[in-house]
């Protein structure tokens, strides 16, 4: 596999593996917190304050590969000109 195809395959699935498991990450916590909720409604303001901060270190890590994924991104143009060459032939 040459370096320009490994790169195009870590660019399209990178961010998409961030996006699900950080999805499944806020939804583990968002279970969590209903279910402490549940057992104890006069924490409902604690375990929301928690709940919104956890969601949003989650989310921070998922910019971040969105981050990586748009420099890798801009590395991937002389790679879409090279297969346009080789088709050309």
């Amino acid at each position: 596999m040459s370096y320009e195809t490994a790169l195009a395959l870590g660019v399209s699935l990178g961010v998409t593996i961030a996006v699900l498991a950080a999805s499944m990450a806020q939804a583990k916590a968002a279970v969590a917190a209903m279910e402490a909720i549940a057992r104890q409604p006069d924490m409902a303001g604690n375990v929301r304050g928690l709940l919104l901060l956890t969601l949003a270190l989650i989310e921070s890590l998922v910019i971040y590969c969105l981050i990586v994924f748009f420099t890798l991104q801009g590395k991937l143009a002389p790679v879409a000109e090279m297969i346009q060459s080789h088709v050309g032939r």
